[in-house]
């Protein structure tokens, strides 16, 4: 038995009876949707709808089975007929059963592999990376960064085609590093990738953040020496424009009871220990969030003040002074031109050298670069 034929013994005892589809359906409490699919030949009856759309017929369950009225013993079983309706069935649900399976599979597969590329891949935007190598392999160009936040590792990035090659050079002139802005993009896995700009920024200045570095010695409110460091550089937390990069606080002390560090060389350490040690330590001054400071005669009577950069724009300068003992402050809303100089950042020194560069590569200027020579703390 067949969808076709049961389909056809359908249509033709419903029409000898004089039944629509419609009324036939509603006898039955299903749709004539379902009635017209019987017939054409489309999907079999429901095996429980079997028994009520034989009764209707005034058929026997056998009957309706073998597509036609029994005149003899032995005709088609009924049973084997229901059977090829289940299975039928069977069939239909297990073929829709796998195709939900691969449609779910499909799904995990595209989320999975969206997963795996977005944790692969990172694009990096840096203001702050250095070439450590260059090297051209069968034609392609590449250079070698630090990985960020590893530094037990390098990043191999191909040069695109908006990158000069030629153009990045890998120190100054007088051998500082130099620092560029970086566009790139690679693979966690692999540590390569491409890199779409790089343009110079200056060479790399200043120091680690927390760390104290620039301990030096000068003449400063009337004392013969005054000691200082430059302590727990950090990043900038009040401002991100004008080259306002990292701050620092500065100490001033000087030696108790009149005793003075062997201090040999700015900076060098003495016996194995630091070359001015906290046991001869007086702090006559903390002065915190600096961004540049330097020594200077600022009122003129021969003796050197403290002039300090602030991070307020508003009151850019402060003036440290002695007098009876006591320090005292003054706040100028400009300094000397030679001063200004003098207080320029490391940043700034380096935006200055950058500027340069980049006008001697374009002709418009042969001057030198910046020298280093400000007395500055």
């Amino acid at each position: 038995m067949n969808k076709e034929r049961l389909g056809a013994f359908i249509a033709e005892n419903r029409k000898s009876m004089g039944l629509t589809q419609r009324e036939l359906a509603e006898k039955l409490h299903i749709t004539d949707k379902a009635v017209s699919k019987w017939e054409r030949g489309l999907s079999y009856p429901d095996v429980t709808l079997l028994e009520p759309l034989a009764a209707v017929f005034g058929l026997r369950m056998e009957e309706l089975m073998a597509c036609r009225k029994r005149e003899a013993e032995g005709e088609e079983e009924p049973m084997k007929a229901l059977l090829d309706i289940s299975r039928d069935s069977v069939k239909a649900e297990r073929r829709r059963g796998w195709s939900r399976l691969l449609s779910v599979l499909a799904l995990l597969a595209v989320t999975a592999l969206v997963i795996l590329y977005a944790v692969s891949y990172q694009s990096v935007q840096n203001d702050n990376s250095a070439v450590q190598l260059k090297e051209t392999v069968d034609g392609e160009n590449y250079i070698f960064i630090v990985e960020p936040g590893n530094d037990d590792h390098l990043l191999r990035l191909k040069c695109g085609g908006d990158v000069d090659f030629n153009a990045v050079q890998l120190t100054n002139e007088w051998g500082d590093q130099n620092n560029f802005r970086m566009s790139y993009r690679w693979n966690r896995w692999t540590r390569q990738g491409t890199v779409t700009a790089c343009q110079l920024q200056g060479y790399i200045l200043g120091h680690k953040r927390g760390m104290t570095s620039d301990r030096g010695c000068e003449p400063l409110f009337g004392y013969p020496e005054v000691f200082y460091s430059f302590e727990n550089y950090y990043q900038d937390p009040y401002s991100k424009s004008e080259g306002r990069v990292f701050l620092f606080n500065l100490r001033l002390w000087i030696a108790k009871d009149g005793q003075s560090p062997d201090k040999g060389a700015l900076g060098t350490v003495v016996d194995g220990g630091s070359p001015y040690p906290e046991d001869i330590k007086e702090t006559i001054l903390l002065v915190e969030d600096c961004l540049m400071a330097a020594p200077w005669d600022w009122d003129g009577d021969g003796e050197n003040e403290l002039v300090v950069r602030t991070r307020w724009v508003e009151k850019p300068y402060t003036v440290y002074d002695m007098a009876d003992g006591e320090i005292v402050t003054a706040w100028p809303d400009t300094v000397p031109e030679d001063l200004t100089e003098a207080l320029m950042t490391d940043e700034e020194r380096a935006e200055q050298y950058r500027q340069m560069v980049l006008a001697a590569q374009g002709g418009a200027s042969g001057e030198p670069g910046p020298q280093e020579g400000d007395l500055v703390l």
